[in-house]
């Protein structure tokens, strides 16, 4: 007896369920005597070993009830009369009995889990971060995440207040690869509504002036969930979750021996309630430790980044300099450009003064030589025109009075014929060229009265300016000005 009552409670509980077992394989007796007194009167309800109070069952969770113990042939038998059969299967099924409960036992505190963690079952244990679990939650059809965080603030500040941490408004994922990249600590928060722990936590935990200023200085990103939404109950199950309400502190792992990748590593856990100076111990804690790490790969990403700024800096200004010269180089091909068609219209322009001037030059040849010779001295029907030309020279010719005016004009037009031989016996052929029409860059005037002679048309005799005779003026139209422009 003294053995017995060195035994702790948890060590009697066991003791009871082995001779539960046992008593189990000879009939009907009730096993609570034979507990009361192989346990001397300890007084521990053998049908309640499962069953621990609210204190014990947010700290463990129960285990799991024992399996069946290994088949055997099943007979009707009276109390106290046990038959061969449950005599030769009692051996098994208690050593089966006894194994489960001793399991069942160890399953209940953490350091079994601990244990595992150093075993070749670690792999199995580890919790991973952004795995695929097999566990299935509920059947829902896919949500949108950033609906499903907004749902969640809503119902949050409903039920427990407007004063908490700052939930990011995006999905688990969304909020893992942002604290990824910024280099944050990220704080996942699950909970449960059916949990009673959870409506004090939220209210008085969660709601602490402290831990929200430290959150918000440590510049912590915080994502929430409830399991019974999909998204919550798989944050659960990757992160393994067992107790509620719970906080997981997740942070970049540095790289591994030869290779350079980081991941996103669960580094600390608080399961069940718990004050906010447990949580900010639990924060800082993982902040002391993890800021050596951390401070390194921000400033691995300063260097990084300051070496891409520095050779986008450079490709900036490789660019504008290749912009600048491609832009010189625009410009100084359209200044060829331009002035080669500049050139090439001066040149036109030159071309059709040359031939036009030639033109001139071939159709006032061909009035030279066609135009009627001057009547002779006396001959009837003859007007004599005087004429003072441009020059201040005077000219007089006889006309007769049949000849159109235009003969008077061609006779002025064509005077350096008459009195540059040489030009007149140049090698320039004489043509006339149909549809031309030559303009004179002249007008002859009657100076008494001012009279211009325009009609060029009408015969000599029919201009009582011109018949029998008059005296002329040569004005270059240059030099009369608006006048001239009447014609």
């Amino acid at each position: 007896m003294d053995v017995l009552d060195q035994l702790t409670e948890d060590q009697k509980g066991i003791l009871e369920n082995y001779l539960t077992a046992v008593q189990a394989q000879f009939g009907d007796t009730p096993a609570r005597s034979r507990t009361d007194e192989s346990l001397g009167g300890l007084g521990v309800d053998g049908n309640n070993t499962n069953n621990i109070d609210s204190s014990d069952e947010d700290d463990h969770p129960a285990p799991p009830p024992p399996p069946p113990p290994p088949s055997a042939p099943t007979h009707h038998h009276q109390a106290n009369a046990p038959s061969f059969l449950s005599w030769f299967s009692w051996p098994i099924n208690t050593i089966w009995g006894v194994t489960w409960s001793f399991l069942a036992y160890f399953c209940k505190y953490p350091s079994f889990h601990d244990h595992l963690e150093d075993t070749p079952a670690k792999r199995t244990f580890r919790q991973a971060i952004t795995g695929q679990s097999t566990r299935t939650g509920p059947s829902r059809p896919p949500q949108d995440p950033n609906s499903v965080a907004a749902r969640f603030l809503r119902d949050y500040e409903e039920s427990y207040g407007t004063v908490h941490p700052n939930f990011h408004a995006g999905g688990y994922s969304a909020a893992l690869n942002k604290a990824k990249n910024d280099l944050k600590f990220l704080v996942v928060y699950l909970h449960s509504d059916e949990h009673d722990a959870t409506d004090k936590f939220c209210r008085e935990t969660l709601a602490d002036s402290e831990l929200l200023n430290y959150l918000r200085t440590n510049d912590f990103l915080v994502w929430g969930g409830n399991v019974k939404e999909t998204e919550g109950f798989q944050v659960a199950t990757t992160l393994q979750t067992v107790r509620y309400p719970f906080i997981g502190v997740i942070a970049l792992s540095q790289p591994t021996a030869g290779s350079s990748a980081t991941k996103m590593v669960l580094v600390d856990r608080l399961e069940g309630p718990s004050t906010a100076e447990q949580v900010i111990q639990r924060l800082s804690q993982q902040v002391t430790r993890q800021s050596a790490a951390l401070d390194r790969l921000r400033a691995d990403r300063r260097e990084r980044e300051m070496t891409r700024e520095i050779r986008q800096q450079q490709d900036d200004a490789y660019q504008q300099s290749l912009r600048a010269d491609r832009e010189k180089a625009r410009q100084q091909r359209e200044a060829r450009e331009a002035a080669e068609k500049l050139k090439r219209e001066q040149e036109r322009i030159e071309a059709e003064r040359l031939a036009a001037l030639d033109r001139r030059e071939r159709h006032l040849k061909y009035l030279f030589e066609n135009l009627p010779e001057e009547p002779a001295a006396g001959e009837a029907g003859c007007a004599r025109l005087s004429f003072k030309l441009w020059n201040g020279e005077r000219v007089i010719r006889r006309f007769k009075g049949t000849e159109p005016v235009e003969h008077v004009y061609i006779f002025i037009e064509t005077i350096e014929f008459r009195e540059n031989g040489a030009k007149a016996e140049s090698q320039l052929e004489a043509e006339e060229h149909v549809g031309y029409t030559h303009e004179y860059d002249f007008v002859l005037i009657s100076p008494f009265p001012r009279t211009k002679i325009t009609d060029r048309k009408m015969s000599i005799k029919d201009e009582p300016v011109l018949w029998p005779s008059a005296s002329l003026v040569v004005e270059l139209k240059e030099d009369e000005g608006e006048d001239v422009d009447d014609e």
